[in-house]
């Protein structure tokens, strides 16, 4: 018989909670505007489940949704121009015609990959600090040269639905539904407990 400590248990309830902090983010994405008070929110609550705070996932989620909207515009707009960009090179790379020449092709690679890495700290940072828009960037660049293998590892969960169906274009139905379901909290519940580590080392 499973006891309600066991790790079974334990393990059981956060695939549960994960599962709904990325319904409640996929559909705060549909509207958009809150796409980046979505994940402003969804780092918030996985940033508690590793510091051991007590948390109710959809509570805690739409709670920090109605807090975070006006702080978390800025970086809605940079988010949209990255996904913009990543939509962009994935149509130039399936193109049948040349569309851009490779030296234009690598520059704007390396720029969304930078952009996407800013990203990766600067929606944490939102959700852990109390601080300004251009602070939180200031210190999301710093904190993504000083901690470099981090920030490849981050930036690579991040990137994973874009990169797998590159890779393997015939598990796209797969992937796609696994990212629906699970996909985009799983990666923040993983990158945050990296970041937990480096974020204690700022308080």
């Amino acid at each position: 018989m499973l006891q309600p400590g066991s790790r079974l248990i334990r393990f059981l309830t956060a695939v549960c909670d994960l599962m709904i902090l990325n319904i409640l983010l996929v559909l705060s994405c549909v509207t958009v505007v809150f796409s980046g008070d979505g994940v402003v929110s969804l780092y918030t609550v996985t940033l508690r489940m590793f510091r051991g705070t007590e948390y109710s996932p959809g509570k805690s989620f739409l709670r920090a949704l109605r807090g975070n909207f006006i702080p978390s515009v800025p970086s809605t707009l940079l988010l949209l121009a990255d996904v913009t960009m990543i939509a962009v090179l994935r149509r130039v790379l399936y193109a049948e015609t040349l569309l851009l020449s490779p030296t234009v092709f690598v520059f704007l690679t390396i720029i969304t990959i930078f952009l996407t890495a800013l990203l990766s700290y600067l929606f944490p940072l939102t959700a852990r600090f109390n601080n300004t828009f251009v602070r939180h960037l200031g210190n999301a660049a710093r904190l993504a040269v000083a901690n470099l293998p981090v920030t490849f590892l981050i930036t690579g969960v991040n990137l994973l639905p874009v990169i797998l169906p590159l890779l393997l274009p015939q598990l796209l139905g797969i992937v796609a539904a696994f990212w629906l379901v699970a996909g985009f909290s799983a990666g923040a519940w993983m990158n945050s407990f990296y970041l937990n580590r480096i974020f204690s080392r700022m308080e």
